[in-house]
C-alpha cells in the first residue's frame, strides 16, 4: 500500500517531538545568584547533587565539590572535582560556547587557583560573569561527566556561583554555558496534529 505524505509527515513530527526530549541529557541548576562571601571559608558546591553550604562538607574528599573564597579570587576544589586550567592549577576562564571533552585540560587532583582573575586573556574580569569547566566523579571509582560552573567573581565583597550544568551520561562533551532546554513538546504535539488533521481530511475528501 503506497503511504500518504501526510501520514509519512506526521510521523515524522510525532517522532521529532519524542525524541527532542529524550535527548536531553543536561542537568541544569536554573540561575541560583548563591553568594560567595569575602571570607577564608566562602561557598561550597556539590556539582551534582546541586548542594550548597558555607562549611566544609564532610564528604570533601569523596564528592565533586568546589569551594571559591574571598569572593571567587581564590578557587580550591575536591579531589573528584577537576577544573580546565591553564598551566599547572590557574582556573581558566572559558568563552560561551567552548566544548568540555576530554581533551581539555584538567588539574589532577585536589587543588587551588588564586591567579584566574585579571585583565589577560582566559582570566575572569572582576564583576563580571565567567564560565569554568570541570569533570567530575561521583565516585572514587566513577567514570569522568563534564560540567560547566557559572561564576561572577569581586575583591572587594561577596561574589557569587550564578549557575551551573553536567551531562548527565559520562564521558559525554557538553559546552560552556549549555542548558539542555528543549523547544516545549506543545509545539512539536501541534504540528503533529495538524498533520494529522490534513492527513483525516484527504482520505475523506470524495475522489473526481
Amino acid at each position: 500500500m503506497k503511504s500518504s505524505p501526510f501520514l509519512t509527515l506526521a510521523l515524522f513530527t510525532f517522532l521529532a517531538a519524542t525524541t527532542a526530549v529524550s535527548r536531553a541529557a543536561i542537568v541544569y541548576s536554573g540561575i541560583r545568584d548563591f553568594p560567595i562571601p569575602f571570607d577564608l571559608e566562602g561557598s561550597y558546591l556539590q556539582l551534582e547533587s546541586g548542594t550548597t553550604t558555607s562549611t566544609l562538607p564532610a564528604n570533601w574528599s569523596t564528592a565533586p565539590w568546589i569551594n571559591p573564597f574571598f569572593g571567587g579570587v581564590k578557587i580550591a576544589t575536591s579531589p573528584l572535582l577537576r577544573p580546565i586550567v591553564t598551566g599547572s592549577t590557574q582556573v581558566l576562564n572559558l568563552a560561551l560556547g567552548t566544548v568540555i571533552n576530554s581533551t581539555s585540560q584538567f588539574t589532577l587532583g585536589e587543588s587551588g587557583s588564586d591567579t584566574h582573575f585579571g585583565p589577560a586573556t582566559g582570566q575572569f574580569a572582576l564583576n563580571v560573569p565567567g564560565y569554568l569547566g570541570v569533570a567530575f566523579r561521583s565516585t572514587i571509582t566513577s567514570p569522568d561527566s563534564y560540567g560547566w560552573i557559572q561564576l561572577q567573581i569581586s575583591n572587594l565583597g561577596a561574589g557569587k556561583i550564578i549557575a551551573w550544568a553536567y551531562e548527565n551520561l559520562p564521558a559525554t562533551p557538553i559546552a560552556a554555558g549549555a542548558t539542555g532546554i528543549v523547544p516545549e513538546p506543545a509545539t512539536f504535539t501541534l504540528l503533529a496534529l495538524t498533520s494529522l488533521t490534513l492527513l483525516t481530511r484527504r482520505q475523506r475528501s470524495p475522489r473526481p
